[in-house]
């Protein structure tokens, strides 16, 4: 569970409004082929931007976070919808990502 008075906690929110965000292009994505052109320029050149920096500011440069955003940014670059819901799925819970499971 997320320490609301950690310093943190508002980070942690931060990146979780704009993994909502990611996912609710991929969604758009894997719903209409036609918007995956939209959703895949608006996560690679708005959301994850955003999410690097938030972990360069907040949460010390993370690599492991970098990793798994990489991997997210090299994922929906591809034309596969289903491998970029994979590599999105490394945000949902325990790893190397900002906490937002926990929320």
């Amino acid at each position: 569970m997320l320490d609301l008075d950690h310093p943190r906690s508002r980070h942690v929110l931060e990146a979780a409004r704009i993994e909502d965000l990611i996912r609710k292009q991929l969604l758009a994505w894997r719903e209409d082929e036609a918007a995956a052109s939209s959703a895949r320029t608006e996560i690679l050149r708005t959301l994850l931007p955003q999410l690097e920096a938030l972990n360069a500011a907040h949460f010390v440069a993370s690599k492991k976070i970098y990793r798994t955003l990489d991997a997210l940014g090299r994922a929906v670059q591809g034309a596969d919808a289903g491998a970029a819901w994979q590599a999105f799925a490394a945000l949902d819970g325990p790893g190397d990502n900002f906490g937002t499971w926990a929320i």
